[in-house]
């Protein structure tokens, strides 16, 4: 395991050339409070409220900034969108946050292309620090794995300047395994409990034979006896459990490949992630941790 190291980075609000560095706001306390109890809506609201209450254009814009950041751990992400919007307006200096916390909105939606490009953009940027860059590489080769594209993300983590070993190691893994085929898992969920045993869920694989098995035998003893009432009840369950087991061993092939995805993305983030300092806002200082 590679420690913890926690980083900082102060990301000023530059004004025609100068920094702008407004004291802390007290009115903010209760934003703080709500993040730390995990009201990440109504943290964003405040901070928002905050921003429209402020006469300096880059306070508004780092406090925009910050709601735009709680909206998206809200998982409100056209809010989040908007927010942006307006801190990149009020606060052109915020050149390294906006387009960090873009990258982060572009992943939670899904929009790979779009995450890739902003990542990409923070790891051209000359301005980049080292933890910048470092996380910035991490999301590109999400993003690249994400698309399919194995090369792609090892090249992305490559251009990180720290080593990212862990990360390297977890695509590596990725590449050298084999995604397994839903049809295929389809095909052998015709035998009962073989499409799970393909994707290596042994549990409802074994559950899967042995409720068909009841029902089978079931629908031959009940025959057997002339209890037709019985056996159309049998035969109606027996049906569903087995289309059940073709299904099955197609949808747990799909959970297969997920889950193998998912494993290499963490591996490739791991503990990966930054936060503003709350008490120094509106001015955004980062804090990034590895």
């Amino acid at each position: 395991m590679r420690p913890r190291v926690c980083q900082k980075l102060g990301a000023v609000l530059l004004c025609a050339g100068t920094v702008c560095a407004p004291a802390q706001q007290p009115e903010a306390q209760l934003a703080r409070e709500l993040a730390r109890e995990n009201d990440h809506a109504g943290a964003a609201l405040e901070y928002r409220r905050l921003a429209l209450a402020l006469p300096d254009a880059a306070a508004r814009g780092g406090f925009c900034w910050a709601s735009a950041f709680e909206y998206l751990r809200a998982g409100d992400l056209a809010t989040a969108d908007r927010m942006l919007n307006r801190a990149e307006t009020e606060a052109p200096g915020l050149v390294l946050p906006v387009p960090l916390l873009r990258t982060e909105a572009a992943l939670a939606a899904r929009k790979w292309d779009e995450a890739a490009f902003f990542a990409d953009g923070i790891l051209q940027n000359p301005a980049a620090t080292k933890p910048e860059k470092n996380l910035a590489a991490r999301r590109l080769a999400t993003a690249e794995l994400r698309k399919g594209d194995v090369p792609g993300a090892r090249t992305g983590l490559q251009r990180a300047p720290d080593p990212a070993t862990a990360s390297l190691a977890a695509v590596d893994a990725y590449a050298q395994g084999r995604d397994k085929k839903p049809w295929l898992g389809g095909v052998l969920g015709l035998i009962p409990g073989c499409g799970y045993f393909y994707a290596g869920e042994w549990a409802n694989g074994l559950r899967s034979v042995i409720l068909n098995g009841l029902f089978i035998f079931g629908m031959v003893n009940t025959a057997q006896h002339d209890e037709w009432g019985a056996f159309a009840a049998i035969t109606f369950f027996e049906v569903t459990w087995y289309t059940g087991s073709i299904y099955g061993g197609l949808d747990a092939s799909h959970r297969y490949n997920r889950d193998r995805l998912e494993r290499a993305v963490g591996g490739i983030n791991g503990a990966a992630t930054f936060a503003p300092d709350p008490l120094k806002l509106p001015l955004v200082s980062l804090q990034f941790s590895f």
